[in-house]
């Protein structure tokens, strides 16, 4: 029964793999009353079990099963019982859980031990040995199998909101981030469409540096459109972006499917809409799995890279949701080509724009104000309030610029600063849209509604503007 492998030596090769067993001590009622949690490979199980009806059952159906006393330590010999080995006890009597566990710890160097009972555990276990409740696995197992059939059901009335839609238009923000590209991506495959069928297109073009590496390697269309092409489709699904976005640009859609807050009201014939994601990537992934969608590793990619940017790596705007699909997507993805997404080659452009806005700073008390004027990206805003954000002693960084006629007010805070996107929204919203999430938030107002208000306006005017709003809205003076 000895070992001689060092105690604390830790070994992962194949070979230690391979030879590991699941031994399933366990007796009949036991396993009639909570249920068999062992659907494992004949070849890697082995029962050990006091009737020899069960035995010569479990043998029947392909399993390798000894019978005998339980609280025998002989059966444990017999089995060859092994450190490796990783145990799981399944009885009714207290007292025959703790007496088996009493012989498994005579074995050198314990093997991993777990006790399975229909809800509590009624026996005093050693801390090495750990208890799973039945009830509680079959609950869990319930609400995934249930969230997945009512996901099912949305996905049907997806389907059937666009079925008649010969050539759709997959629209997405006009300068599209990755989650947006995954997103349009994942309703293709959702709706088992093609580039020709259902194009994603954009009235704007991808400018960011990481984004147009990540459509170059993942081999991404995106059709820049006019509104005019918009007669050329007979439908039109929005994926992490909502009709208001648009003004009155378009007709009434088919779909949208966003985590954005609503700003405005809307018609499509299929909405689905949950703030409380932190992704839209997030919401395809439920859609995926409901449907058992097959999801290549292009698209695997593409959804890790969008969850990912759009929580800052799960450390913003997170929910268990989130957390989940993160996990589901992790060993899918194509983690080199990730890599080489996230370290593209910096415009210098941007370099200037960042050095421009660091010199043209206002700090009053922990916020941080800068003007950078006129841009020829938009994602560079949000960009640079992330920087400004690692600032020591800064929790909110509020950084404005002038694009394509607007002024652009990005907001970024830290988790414990809570209301951001309100925040925005008291400031601004009697000027333009304004709103956003709790730690990352934006306002787009047209410099026009400005000069109604206070006449023609120079960066100076504009910067004072944006700061003499947010710090009215905070409560505290405005800064000189």
């Amino acid at each position: 029964m000895g070992s001689s492998r060092p105690k604390c030596q830790i070994l992962h090769d194949a070979g230690e793999r391979s030879s590991m067993r699941h031994v399933v001590i366990c007796q009949e009622q036991a396993l009639l009353g909570q249920g068999c949690p062992t659907p494992y490979d004949p070849e890697v199980v082995l029962y050990l079990v006091d009737d020899r009806g069960l035995q010569r059952k479990l043998s029947k159906a392909g399993y390798a099963a000894i019978s005998g006393d339980l609280s025998d330590h002989r059966i444990y010999q017999r089995a060859h019982v092994k450190p490796d080995d990783q145990i799981l006890i399944q009885v009714q009597s207290p007292e025959l859980t703790e007496n088996i566990i009493q012989h498994l710890q005579q074995i050198d160097d314990q093997p991993s031990v777990a006790v399975i009972t229909a809800n509590g555990c009624h026996a005093t276990l050693p801390p090495t040995v750990k208890h799973v409740s039945a009830d509680a696995l079959l609950r869990q197992a319930t609400e995934t199998a249930l969230r997945r059939a009512r996901t099912h059901h949305w996905v049907q009335e997806l389907r059937q909101a666009l079925a008649q839609a010969k050539n759709l238009l997959i629209l997405v923000q006009h300068d599209p981030d990755p989650d947006a590209i995954a997103s349009a991506l994942a309703l293709r495959t959702l709706l088992g469409r093609n580039k020709t069928t259902a194009p994603i297109g954009s009235f704007g073009q991808v400018t960011r540096p990481e984004n147009v590496t990540m459509i170059r390697l993942l081999e991404v269309e995106i059709e820049t459109i006019t509104a005019a092409d918009l007669a050329l489709y007979d439908d039109i699904a929005l994926v992490d972006v909502q009709p208001p976005y648009f003004d009155d640009l378009l007709p009434p859609v088919g779909a949208v499917i966003d985590h954005h807050p609503r700003v405005a009201p809307y018609a499509a014939k299929y909405c689905d809409v949950r703030t409380n994601f932190g992704s839209t990537s997030t919401i395809f992934v439920q859609y995926l799995q409901a449907v058992n969608a097959k999801v290549t590793q292009r698209l695997a990619t593409a959804l890790y890279y969008g969850l990912k940017t759009d929580t800052l790596f799960l450390g913003r705007e997170t929910t268990d949701a989130d957390i989940e699909a993160f996990t589901y997507l992790y060993p899918l993805a194509n983690h080199s080509l990730i890599r080489r997404m996230e370290r593209p080659q910096l415009p210098l452009r941007d370099l200037d724009a960042l050095g421009y806005a660091l010199r043209a700073r206002a700090i009053n008390d922990s916020t941080f104000f800068t003007h950078v004027g006129l841009v020829e990206r938009e994602d560079v805003l949000p960009q640079f309030a992330e920087f400004c954000l690692q600032v020591e002693g800064i929790e909110r960084s509020v950084v404005s610029g002038i694009f394509c006629g607007n002024l652009v007010v990005s907001l970024r805070s830290h988790a414990h600063v809570k209301g951001s996107g309100a925040l925005v929204q008291h400031a601004f919203k009697q000027y333009g849209s304004a709103g956003g999430h709790r730690s990352m938030a934006k306002a787009v107002i047209p410099l026009a509604t400005l000069e109604e208000h206070f006449g023609r306006l120079n960066d100076a005017d504009l910067a004072q503007f944006v700061q003499n709003q947010i710090m009215q809205c905070l409560g505290t003076s405005t800064v000189a």
